[in-house]
């Protein structure tokens, strides 16, 4: 009777500890909600979710995410929403919050690669100024890899500095390649992505340039035609996080996220320049005509030194130095 006895209690300490030990790893799991501005059918969106998926296999009884419905924030809101703790990550382009922090111009304008970014110092630097100026943590650049042309009704014309002539052109506008169009004397208009199709269609406008995957998927090359090169730019869609919810996770929780996405960085950027090289084939052969500005260099040129002068400008109205501009130039143009 005794030892029966013993025997019991020994197994109720023992249901005690397994208890207590289950309840402290249910406590310590933490779901985190994101957010991102474009629909499930294009690229950008599915490497997001997929690295959604990589974290939450990974993470189990450490962290989740739990991914809102498209437009539950609207796309320029959503870094804002991060920042005020609303949500606590965006799937987003750096651009789409480069008004508020216009050190995030360094991403779009690079032709670098994420890990060597990393290596070098520019995605630490990039990151300290999020904490810094945005109460943000950049967490990384998690779709590199895909660039950008401009896509038009009509074949281009060109000026005689070897650029593109956009007398009469209506060109769609947008936040990382705007100070382009216009150091090129182009007429803009702005549309959300979702929108363009239909002014496509109703002649609003009759040029756009988007990334070199994707316009497919929109179906904009219905009325778009006649693409122009060399590509520019790079996607700069990356994950940044609530700076305060960052500083709250375990340090479990913090290397399962940043190692992760780390490891999504390169994945992502292969994956997008094959989908680009596959894309472009695909419409070539569906009668797409490209062309190649007599100028490529200085156009290329332009389009870099465009986006750093906005950076520059929007810099100095915010009363701050100047001098972070060359060394992002340095970190992420090879």
């Amino acid at each position: 009777m005794k030892t029966n006895l013993k025997t019991i209690m020994l197994a109720a300490g023992a249901a005690a500890v397994i208890g207590a030990s289950s309840g402290s790893a249910n406590a310590a799991a933490t779901e985190l909600t994101l957010v991102n501005p474009f629909p499930d059918f294009l690229i950008y969106t599915k490497l997001c979710k997929e690295l959604v998926k990589k974290i939450n296999t990974r993470g189990k009884g450490v962290v989740s995410i739990k991914i809102l419905p498209f437009n539950s924030i609207g796309m320029f809101k959503q870094p804002p929403a991060v920042r005020a703790g609303r949500v606590d990550i965006a799937c987003t382009p750096a651009a789409f919050y480069a008004r508020g922090l216009p050190e995030a111009e360094a991403v779009a304008t690079s032709n670098s690669s994420p890990s060597k970014v990393r290596a070098n110092g520019g995605m630490k630097l990039l990151d300290g100024l999020h904490q810094k100026h945005f109460k943000l943590k950049y967490l990384g650049w998690t779709a590199a890899g895909g660039r950008f042309r401009i896509y038009m009704k009509k074949p281009p014309k060109f000026s005689a500095n070897g650029l593109i002539d956009f007398s009469g052109v209506k060109l769609r506008d947008n936040p990382i390649y705007g100070a382009f169009f216009r150091a090129m004397k182009a007429t803009t208009h702005t549309f959300r992505a979702t929108e363009t199709y239909s002014a496509l269609e109703k002649g609003v406008v009759d040029a756009a340039a988007w990334a070199t995957i994707g316009i497919k998927g929109l179906k904009w090359d219905k009325f778009l035609r006649h693409a122009v090169e060399p590509e520019f730019f790079q996607t700069d869609i990356g994950w940044i996080m609530n700076l305060k919810k960052w500083k709250s996770l375990n340090p479990a929780a913090q290397k399962l996220l940043q190692t992760t996405i780390i490891e999504h960085e390169d994945y992502a950027r292969a994956k997008l320049m094959g989908l680009a090289a596959a894309e472009r084939k695909t419409l070539m052969a569906e009668g797409m005509k490209f062309y190649t500005v007599p100028n490529p260099k200085a156009y290329v040129n332009l389009a870099v030194d465009s986006a750093y002068k906005r950076m520059i400008d929007r810099l100095k109205k915010a009363g701050r130095s100047t001098d972070i501009a060359t060394q992002l130039r340095a970190a992420y143009r090879e």
